[in-house]
């Protein structure tokens, strides 16, 4: 808390009073504002209306310091009603949903405790975002959590609102999730599945199952909640390497929130409390500032329904033990996500064989070997894995031995350069300025940063032999120009700003 505070301008006399981006606002280092800061009056209002806000803070200073942030927010917002992230003029849709929401969730929480205007002048601070989701999409990609965010606004919004748009527009990518949501229950994020990402489109889709129960929900949540608890690990973390977005953070409210209608939720999400509390697992200490406000008001949330849940007596508290704790050895395999868990005696594994062969092994409850693939040099310093996604990758399983050729790819993870800062500022106030050159530009960096890697002529061919004493072989064929490098099993192949949050096992030695 005194963190997230902290990060907002109090000053009422400075122009960005409420502001919460301090690189902005304090500093002075970046020539815009990052809207998502201002979500956190989400997290806020939760706290306040629950009686854990946990300061002597007067009703009179509380309220005003909402209305801060909303005013923050109204500032920050583009004349088509678009908020930004990482760029001037980004026309970000997710993050326009996102503060949408959490400003909408804010009204909503508050609703009986403040005067008429008040409400009157916030909704009007969120009705320019509204329109901005109406008439603008993200096509760059399919990242389910974010459309997730903005279904869930636009479902509030209009029942709110009463507004038949926006519950037609909340539909329409609602259908679109639910249309890309394998049958092996999880929702895409870019090329596949990612347990780290899907915990938070879970939260958006609990809280649209809540808003909207005649959507019928609960058949996608259950199904998508009975492949999520296989990437609990018996160490306690959550997700990894072998995700399409490489997480592992977690967070919890959505699962908790179906917990009573979905066993499976209720005994990931007591497993995980744990984890939160013991940091085995990337939580709220190790989020960095652009992710802070969304698991901030997650958390938030998460604390109210587990006080409910405590004082709720009618709650069974038997659960099914979550796979990683099984008693019975089992394997499952998620053909369309690639990904194999293996579970053993006293080992527990889990390997993507479409990116490549990633695999964490776990002993006991201890993890004994993370093999993130193999990493290749060029001749021209430019490093290739054989991690990158490939929905035809050659594999052959036999038994406990599985066998994956996979080609490697150029893994293009370069810092920017100041000519190419230079660059996009040009673009942000020209071609920016139209949606269409801003889809076509994020859809050619998507393609080069993540989904479409540059193919090189070396195949890996990786046999994995599962099994308590698990065996990795390597057969890199090589061509002139190329060398393998030696012993770097952890990586990540893709540009991908949410990975790599610090967890407490970081510090524990493993193969």
């Amino acid at each position: 808390m005194p963190r997230i505070l902290a990060m907002f301008d109090a000053d009422r006399t400075s122009e960005s009073y409420g502001y919460g981006d301090r690189y902005y606002w304090a500093w002075g280092l970046i020539d815009f504002g990052n809207a998502t800061f201002q979500g956190a009056a989400h997290g806020f209002a939760q706290l306040w209306k629950s009686g854990f806000w946990p300061y002597s803070t007067t009703e009179k200073n509380f309220f005003e310091k909402i209305d801060s942030l909303f005013m923050g927010a109204k500032r920050l917002t583009r004349e088509d009603g678009s908020l930004e992230e990482a760029l001037p003029r980004e026309g970000s849709y997710c993050v326009t949903a996102l503060v949408a929401f959490d400003l909408i969730c804010s009204i909503d929480l508050l609703d009986d405790v403040i005067d008429k205007e008040r409400i009157l002048k916030w909704t009007s601070v969120v009705s320019p975002m509204i329109e901005f989701l109406l008439v603008s999409d993200e096509t760059h990609a399919v990242i389910s959590n974010h459309l997730a965010t903005a279904a869930a606004a636009l479902a509030k919004w209009s029942k709110r609102t009463q507004d038949r748009r926006s519950e037609t527009k909340a539909r329409e990518l609602l259908d679109r999730i639910l249309d890309n949501q394998s049958e092996e229950g999880y929702f895409k994020e870019y090329d596949g599945a990612d347990p780290g990402y899907q915990s938070l489109c879970t939260y958006y889709m609990a809280d649209l199952h809540k808003t909207r129960p005649d959507w019928n929900l609960l058949p996608a949540l259950r199904k998508s909640i009975r492949f999520l608890w296989h990437f609990a690990h018996p160490d306690g973390s959550f997700g990894g390497y072998y995700g399409s977005r490489s997480t592992r953070f977690y967070f919890p409210a959505g699962i908790l929130a179906l917990a009573s209608e979905i066993s499976e939720a209720r005994a990931l999400s007591n497993f995980l409390a744990d984890s939160i509390a013991l940091s085995k697992v990337a939580c709220l200490s190790s989020m960095d500032d652009p992710n802070i406000a969304p698991m901030f008001n997650c958390y938030a949330w998460a604390a109210v329904l587990a006080e409910e849940s405590r004082k709720d007596k009618s709650t069974t508290q038997q659960d099914n033990f979550i796979p990683c704790k099984s008693e019975k050895p089992f394997k499952k395999n998620f053909p369309d996500a690639g990904i194999l868990v293996d579970r053993g005696a006293d080992y527990y594994s889990v390997l993507n064989y479409k990116k490549g062969g990633v695999v964490q092994h776990y002993l006991g409850d201890k993890l004994r070997c993370i093999n993130a693939g193999v990493v290749i040099k060029s001749s021209c310093e430019q490093f290739g894995s054989s991690q990158h996604y490939d929905a035809n990758v050659k594999i052959v399983i036999e038994d406990s031995i599985i066998t994956i050729k996979s080609q490697v790819a150029q893994m293009p993870k370069r810092l920017p350069t100041p000519f190419q800062f230079i660059v996009l500022r040009m673009l942000c106030f020209t071609f920016f300025r139209y949606s269409f050159f801003r889809e076509l530009i994020k859809r050619t960096l998507v393609r080069f940063l993540i989904t479409k890697p540059k193919l090189w002529p070396i195949w890996n061919i990786r046999k994995v032999e599962l099994g308590r004493d698990l065996k990795i072989s390597d057969d890199c064929l090589l061509v002139p120009g190329y060398k393998k490098i030696s012993n770097l099993k952890v990586f990540v192949p893709i540009h991908m700003a949410s990975q790599g949050y610090w967890q407490i096992q970081d510090e524990e030695p493993y193969e």
